[in-house]
């Protein structure tokens, strides 16, 4: 509670903000040094003013903080997370990630030696006419450049990590993922011209007098600083390991263990390890589709007996159980740590293709949407109205029609179509402007009523039917991601915002409206919001409030 007269504390970062603080500023230290090369295809006086712009930044009294301050917290958490983990297996791509993001450093060591230390203990200047070709002389190009692609390649994966399911992520991703290829390419071509570029101009030896002189003693000394430095890199990775040997080790000996007990099977684990890695740890096959981020609640477990003696759930497990409704005895495995035997049960089976869904990268995308739903309400004659039964392959004809108009009425407003069956279909508009969302909606609505009349004559003629529809628009936060089972998957939207637009669907079938549309969506539409006579659906303070339309549009 705050304390009146008093300023409230501020809240400290976390360990996963400082992560992705800390990496964002190496990311584009990197992605700097990568622009700067690639402009050596223009030419190399202009790849020059770039890297002393870069170096008036980078060099300077807060970029020196900014960029070694990044380095020092990026690294220590790195190998605090390691020493953290109580096993070392994981799914292939954090393999991936923490193999190149210890390969990193041998890149920048020997890069800030190159440049920094020989501008501050020597004098010499950070000049490509240096660097490239010193580097040119000694053959070492192809060494500098495959140095460059672990931290390239180690940053694009964070970024993925961090950004990968936010809805603009995802639409901005062909383009990021273009230029997370071209850029090193770029930047690796332009070194290389650079390098021919000064080949050329040393056949003129007024431009090599202009040169500092080489000096073998120092070169000779800063390769001995920058291979001391990499064997210190190279120990507080070997003594990292080894601490962790020696903890498991200690705790063997001392007994130090807590059983997890699973339905049919029990496990001693080191205290410290979390229930999903020690499911890891011990192949008990453990869903965790986010691969234990607490971002997703599939990896939860309904604790049987010591409940009482367990932590309590931090910040990022209290909001997911919060989210979900879980009951008092469900927490995340990912996330809880017993310090004392407990009995656990997951609630989300892996079932027989456990391998296609644990730890599965599965791309889930949160963003709030509109969503067109459409229902075939009933057949008619054709003639008089009376209810019809077509045969099966004239309902398949007829239902292909109604959806081919449906579709095309949502691909011209911008929409993404979701599934189909027998009895409608439904489509879902997604944006960074909710107003330019629902209007896009709306349209789309408007265009499949516009598609009506044309739609009842074709089957009329040609099957002697006429589909009565109704249409539901609705707005909210879904999340998207691939549902289906094992390869015959697709990627439909999800979430109480779509159980309750399919819930309007079915109240304008049931009432004969034409339109159900939610409050939340009624701002995108003709209709005047105060207007239309509101509805509660539900008992509660919170429930959903609808509309039924007559008509998508008012009548002119």
């Amino acid at each position: 509670m705050h304390t009146p007269g008093r300023m409230p504390t501020a809240a400290l970062p976390t360990q996963r903000q400082l992560r992705l603080g800390s990496g964002l500023v190496m990311f584009l230290y990197v992605a700097t040094h990568f622009i700067d090369h690639a402009l050596g295809l223009v030419s190399l006086d202009l790849a020059e003013r770039a890297l002393a712009a870069s170096v008036w930044v980078w060099h300077s009294a807060p970029g020196t903080v900014l960029l070694y301050g990044a380095v020092a917290v990026h690294v220590v958490l790195a190998l605090h997370a390691v020493y953290q983990r109580r096993t070392l297996r994981m799914p292939p791509m954090q393999v991936l990630r923490l193999v190149l993001g210890f390969c990193m450093p041998i890149l920048l060591i020997g890069h800030v030696i190159a440049t920094r230390m020989a501008t501050e203990l020597h004098g010499w200047p950070p000049t490509y006419h240096r660097i490239v070709w010193a580097l040119w002389l000694a053959d070492s190009e192809g060494r500098q450049l495959a140095l460059q692609a672990p931290g390239w390649v180690h940053g694009c994966l964070g970024l993925q990590l961090a950004f990968g399911h936010r809805a603009g992520w995802q639409r901005l991703r062909p383009v990021l993922f273009g230029a997370a290829l071209l850029l090193p390419v770029l930047s690796g071509l332009g070194f290389l011209s650079m390098g021919r570029a000064m080949a050329a101009l040393a056949n003129d030896p007024a431009w090599l007098a202009q040169l500092p002189p080489p000096d073998i003693a120092r070169q000779l000394a800063l390769g001995q600083l920058r291979d001391n430095v990499l064997w210190i890199w190279f120990s507080i990775i070997g003594a990292v390991f080894a601490a962790r040997e020696l903890r498991a080790w200690v705790e063997r000996r001392r007994g130090l263990l807590v059983t997890v007990g699973y339905p049919g099977r029990s496990v001693d684990a080191p205290r410290g390890w979390s229930v999903l890695e020690t499911s890891r740890g011990f192949g008990i096959p453990h869903v965790a589709v986010c691969g234990g981020q607490a971002r997703c609640s599939t990896c939860r477990v309904r604790v049987l007996e010591g409940l009482e003696s367990l932590p309590p759930p931090g910040d990022a497990e209290r909001r997911t159980l919060a989210r979900i409704g879980a009951a008092p005895d469900v927490r995340l495995a990912c996330q809880l740590r017993p310090a004392a035997g407990v009995l656990v049960e997951p609630l989300c089976a892996p079932g027989t293709d456990a391998a296609t869904v644990v730890d599965a990268d599965a791309g889930i995308v949160d963003h709030d949407a509109a969503l067109l739903m459409l229902k075939v309400v009933r057949w008619g004659d054709g003639v008089n109205g009376a209810c019809a039964t077509p045969a099966p392959h004239d309902l398949v004809y007829a239902l292909n029609q109604v959806y081919a108009a449906f579709g095309d009425a949502v691909q011209v407003a911008g929409g993404r179509l979701g599934a189909f069956d027998n009895e409608g279909g439904c489509a879902a508009f997604d944006g960074a402007e909710r107003a330019l969302t629902l209007r896009r909606a709306w349209q789309a609505a408007a265009a499949m009523e516009a598609a009506l009349p044309a739609l009842a004559e074709r089957l009329r003629r040609d099957l002697g039917l006429d589909a009565q529809i109704a249409l539901a628009l609705h707005a909210g936060t879904v999340a998207v991601g691939p549902l289906g089972w094992r390869t015959a998957r697709s990627r439909v939207p999800v979430g109480a915002a779509v159980n309750a637009a399919f819930g309007l669907r079915d109240l304008a079938a049931a009432q004969g409206a034409r339109l159900a549309v939610s409050r939340a969506a009624a701002a995108g539409g003709a209709w005047p919001a105060d207007a239309l006579r509101w509805q509660r659906l539900g008992p509660a303070p919170d429930a959903l409030e609808a509309a039924l339309l007559p008509a998508v549009q008012p009548a002119a």
